[in-house]
């Protein structure tokens, strides 16, 4: 089995011996495990780590991932399976606006349905205030997908989902958790912190994807591509954000699996506190590694390589059907 291994604590240590990845503090060994198992080390800023083990893990095909201390991806090592040809075919048809428009439009009707798809199912226990404001204005947006001409306008009904989807969340979720919005630099509430936290995660886990087959992840077609951001990568976020992780989220909070004490709150905002990485990291990699029913009894991992797979299909088909 392939698993992702999380390296954050300060003072830890990794080498290899022989066929193991070892991990040391304060000269004791913590943890051993086959490296052929690795495919993904997460790493923080204080781990030290080998250029032995970097070699063979690059060499193996894994990736390696330095994280800051809100599990945002800093950097990736790894062995990137871009080609000259992919690379090409992505800058040429990502950048053509009738190409464009086509894979935005794409992304934003996967989001806005997947908005509408969890409101009607909490709604069926929770009777949420003004639920048919909230639905019929999400429907009348995913009615105006098909008819929109411009990205920016794209952008702007994928803004008004947003925030008309979270205005029903206060409703959604279960005492003691409040929620008045989607707000973040910096979350000042638990739920928006662990919302913020669930989507480094999912960006984490997209960027693996990305690299290994082999995309560019600066070129995108419904976030603008410049060079302060991976425009693909928040792309195939927004596929994905609804289904994997607001799901997820929500399923902690209302199932008390964390609670307001595994937060840091103060003036300069809301975190989750550092002696509850390890409770999160624990739920997070549980449900990423357990076969779900609505994704067809695989992974979520899973999941989320076969809907990029997917996406890409699409794409090539737009590119397949102009040139025809």
């Amino acid at each position: 089995m392939v698993e992702t291994i999380y390296v954050t604590t300060p003072g830890v240590s990794i080498h290899q011996d022989g066929g193991l990845l070892v991990l040391e503090q304060d000269h004791q060994v913590l943890k051993e495990l086959p490296m052929a198992t690795v495919g993904n080390l997460v790493l923080g800023r204080t781990v030290q780590i080998s250029t032995q083990v970097i070699f063979s893990l690059v060499k193996q095909g894994s990736l390696i991932q330095f994280v800051d201390y809100k599990y945002n991806v800093v950097g990736t090592l790894g062995d990137e399976h871009t080609t000259l040809s992919k690379l090409l075919w992505q800058a040429e048809n990502f950048q053509d606006e009738t190409f464009a428009l086509r894979g935005a439009k794409y992304i934003v009707q996967r989001k806005v349905t997947a908005q509408l798809s969890i409101l009607n199912r909490y709604n069926k226990t929770k009777s949420i205030p003004k639920y048919e404001f909230v639905r019929s204005t999400l429907e009348r947006l995913l009615n105006r997908i098909k008819r929109t001409r411009t990205i920016d306008g794209l952008r702007g009904i994928e803004g008004l989902a947003s925030k008309t989807y979270f205005s029903a969340w206060g409703a959604v979720l279960s005492t003691p958790w409040e929620f008045s919005g989607r707000k973040r630099h910096p979350s000042p509430d638990p739920v928006n912190a662990i919302l913020s936290y669930g989507y480094s995660f999912l960006e984490r886990e997209v960027r693996a994807c990305l690299v290994t087959v082999g995309l560019d992840v600066r070129i995108g077609v419904l976030h603008s591509t410049n060079n302060r951001k991976d425009s693909f990568v928040y792309d195939v976020m927004d596929l994905l954000r609804q289904e994997v992780i607001d799901r997820f989220i929500l399923k902690v909070l209302n199932t008390h699996r964390v609670s307001v004490s595994d937060f840091d709150i103060s003036d300069r905002g809301c975190y989750m506190a550092k002696a509850s990485n390890k409770k999160w990291i624990q739920l997070y990699e549980e449900y990423m590694t357990t076969p779900v029913t609505r994704f067809g009894d695989i992974t979520p991992r899973q999941w989320i390589q076969r809907e990029i797979n997917s996406f890409m299909a699409y794409l090539q088909s737009i590119e397949h059907n102009r040139v025809a």
